[in-house]
């Protein structure tokens, strides 16, 4: 009786795994139409506009899954859920130094120019923000440059969207000082985090300066936390049940400041919060067609540039153009301004300061073998 041997198909390189979570840069394209939309959908709200996706949107979010109106918060909970889980992925191969310094190029270019345009628009008599503001004086500007803006007097919106930059910068001064505990006993980082949050959230009721400036940071940082245990938990460094404990800590104080009053995103934080995590931890590994394609990988790579100046583009197109043409169009229009403006600050500014900074560690690599080659010499 012979046996004839089946030769089963290579497989192909789309199928391949390669170590990659793809899943994130579907997360990441989520997580950026969920954030346009909830401020379309605000424009429309609070100029008392009807636009019948606004309708449709209020009866599943309310109706169904009992959330906000305009799903307020969960293009911010998923962008920094996931934030959590990159960001505590890098620390494998980078020093504090390393992970700080690409943090703040990756952040500070694109922030400096969008804030610019935001600064501009405002004295040239337009809308970036759900408030009309007047004129800004140049210190302004250099307040919302280094995200300093809230302090002044009066709170200045600027660029709104970068309330949750706040939050990010202070997790990952904190990421970047617990590097050498997340390669040693990855468990500690995250329930320190906790402890600091729980400090502030009891002290913030009884000052007011310290509650209006700084509560934000014990707020949503949680969320960036169970980020960074998803990320633990999927390497391996903590164990899945201590992973669930501590993560339960962090959920447990987002509810509770919450419940303080802290939260300013509406009704559903929470269950925002908990949805977010649960999509996360089910389609960050996820390594189909669509998370795989170009078009998924060249959108994440603009998710930040949408981020800050979806806003300063929308909102003043449908300003102008809503009592002249149909919503629908005014809607079309102004989405395709929001994307030639990401596009053309992504191409301008983001991508050219990564790649000074990435030659001037190459450069300053290569200088160092150079001078250790001489010393043993």
């Amino acid at each position: 009786m012979s046996t004839t041997e089946v030769r089963q198909p290579p497989e192909t390189a789309a199928a391949k795994p390669d170590g990659y979570l793809h899943g994130l840069d579907l997360l990441r394209v989520i997580a950026s139409c969920a954030v346009v939309f909830t401020h379309v959908l605000a424009w429309f709200a609070g100029d008392g506009e009807q636009w019948w996706a606004g309708t449709w949107t209020k009866w599943v979010s309310v109706g169904t899954l009992h959330l906000h109106p305009w799903l307020s918060f969960v293009g911010v909970a998923f962008f920094l859920v996931v934030s959590g889980v990159v960001v505590t992925h890098v620390t494998n191969r980078e020093t504090p130094g390393q992970f700080l310094r690409r943090r703040v190029t990756r952040l500070a270019p694109l922030l400096f120019v969008v804030t610019f345009i935001g600064w501009c628009l405002i004295n040239f008599g337009l809308r970036v923000s759900r408030v009309w503001e007047g004129p800004l004086g140049v210190d302004k500007l250099l307040l919302g440059m280094v995200l300093g803006n809230t302090f002044a007097e009066p709170d200045v919106a600027l660029l709104a969207v970068t309330w949750t930059l706040r939050v990010q910068i202070v997790f990952y001064v904190l990421v970047a000082l617990s590097i050498p505990l997340l390669r040693r006993w990855a468990w500690v980082p995250p329930l320190v985090i906790a402890a600091l949050a729980c400090l502030t959230l009891l002290i913030a009721p009884h000052n007011e300066f310290f509650g209006a400036h700084f509560t934000g940071f014990a707020t949503y940082i949680p969320l960036l936390c169970l980020g960074q245990l998803i990320s633990l938990v999927h390497s391996g460094k903590v164990h899945p049940v201590a992973g669930v404990a501590i993560g339960s800590v962090h959920f447990l104080l987002l509810v509770w400041a919450d419940k303080l009053g802290l939260t300013f995103q509406g009704d559903g934080v929470p269950r925002t919060a908990l949805l977010a995590v649960l999509v996360v931890v089910l389609l960050m590994k996820a390594q189909d067609r669509v998370s795989r394609s170009a078009l998924v990988k060249a959108w994440a790579k603009r998710t930040y540039a949408i981020y800050l100046v979806h806003v300063c583009a929308i909102y003043p197109v449908f300003d102008a153009l809503t009592p002249h043409l149909d919503e629908n169009l005014v809607v079309l229009i102004g989405l395709a301004v929001a994307y030639l403006a990401a596009e053309a600050l992504h191409r301008w500014v983001e991508m050219p300061a990564d790649r000074a900074i990435r030659r001037w560690e190459r450069r300053r690599s290569t200088t160092g073998r150079a001078g250790r080659s001489r010393s043993a010499v």
